[in-house]
């Protein structure tokens, strides 16, 4: 009964972060043209891909670290990530096309690596409170700000958007920072004197696979924004935008109920069946439910002007769906240090993704589903090849 407690928990929480996400994603397209919209996502998905590539993985070896008593000293690791982050989104700015937001663009990269190294790091209670409190926090933030400044202000510039959107971020990383205390104090309170100083050689081997594996998985997830931006314009990218909004209701929880698994399985319990269960559920519904109400939920949420992106939903639905999917049996590969099988089926979907991109570029948002479900079921095949492939022993 308390395990069931706490995944009915769980998916209360993310149910209400989900909703907080999506009336976040209507302010936004209040606040902003479809063209500023565009930029906005741009500026956005540049910030989460550079904090994933100069800190993913940082929390996970961190944990691992701990399920073997290995911890003295993990602030240094925290800080020479950081480090790492803030050079990585100073480089970065000789690419990107962002000059009027290079101070706010550096800042966002490092609070958003503070906020990944936390929820990555909160996985190690199995219950997942400090989790559940990360993942609806976010979203409440983003309404509270940008509701009250469209209630007040009405639409605003691109500048004013940012400059939110990084209030909310400074505000997240300090509740980061003060749950990454209370999780040290509470497992060094539990463990005491069997904890060791972290074993470099294990935490950046571990570290680096993970890194690897993120960081494409980043990449995949993030390089139909950047074809967009760079072969089509800001106002395509603005339109996709919505479709984004969607897609994140179904990924948010899925990637709740992957992280319920990944937390039985640290605890040598087999979850999977459960989680596939609401799957098959959130698919029947999607087929069902996505057809007939697309068309008015996008009027009511995003206004007139995106309602063309509404026949191509349910496509990016299942999209979302066949690739949770395939990340919910990838976690046994995890635990069991296989990243690097992982990292070789990541750039297997992306190549297949980029081919079928270009194929279909002409057909715009639609080629653009057509390409991640390709890209998404190449991944599912190899996941579950993986699965079978390699079983995870002593799980009750």
């Amino acid at each position: 009964m308390k395990t069931d407690r706490n995944l009915f928990t769980l998916i209360f929480v993310t149910f209400a972060s989900s909703l907080l996400m999506m009336a976040s994603s209507f302010l936004l397209a209040r606040l902003l043209s479809v063209e500023e919209r565009g930029v906005f996502q741009l500026f956005i998905t540049s910030v989460t891909y550079l904090a994933t590539l100069s800190c993913g993985g940082v929390g996970f070896a961190l944990t691992l670290s701990m399920r073997q008593k290995q911890y003295w000293h993990w602030q240094r690791y925290l800080a020479i990530f950081l480090l790492y982050a803030l050079l990585a989104s100073f480089v970065a700015l000789f690419v990107l096309e962002l000059h009027d937001f290079t101070l706010l663009f550096i800042l966002n990269v490092l609070l958003t690596a503070i906020f990944n190294i936390t929820l990555e790091k909160s996985k190690i209670d199995s219950q997942l409170k400090t989790y559940r409190t990360l993942v609806l926090q976010q979203p409440l933030f983003a309404v509270l700000l940008y509701g009250i400044c469209y209630w007040l202000l009405g639409e605003q510039s691109l500048g004013v958007v940012i400059q939110l959107l990084t209030v909310i971020s400074i505000i997240q990383s300090l509740f980061c920072l003060f749950y990454l205390q209370r999780i040290s104090k509470k497992f060094t309170s539990q463990h005491g004197n069997e904890l060791q100083p972290i074993d470099r050689s294990f935490f950046f081997t571990t570290w680096l696979k993970q890194n690897l594996f993120q960081l494409f998985g980043a990449t995949v997830t993030n390089i139909d924004k950047f074809l967009i931006a760079a072969l089509m314009n800001s106002y395509t990218l603005g339109l996709y935008s919505v479709c984004i909004a969607f897609d994140a209701l179904a990924t948010r929880f899925i990637n709740m109920l992957v992280d319920y698994y990944y937390a039985g399985l640290l605890n040598k319990l087999d979850r999977l069946k459960l989680v596939l269960a609401i799957m098959a559920l959130m698919s029947l519904a999607t087929l069902i439910l996505v057809p007939l109400f697309a068309e008015p939920v996008v009027r009511f949420f995003f206004s007139e002007r995106y309602i063309e992106v509404a026949p191509t939903l349910v496509l990016f639905i299942l999209n979302a769906i066949l690739a949770g999917l395939s990340w919910v049996l990838s976690q046994k590969m995890l635990i069991l240090g296989k990243q690097v099988l992982l990292f070789t089926r990541q750039v297997i979907s992306l190549v297949v993704f980029i081919g079928l991109f270009y194929l279909f570029r002409e057909q715009q948002l639609l080629g653009v589903a057509y390409a991640l479900i390709g890209g998404s079921l190449t991944r599912l095949v190899i996941s579950l090849i993986y699965y079978y492939q390699f079983p995870l022993k002593d799980l009750a």
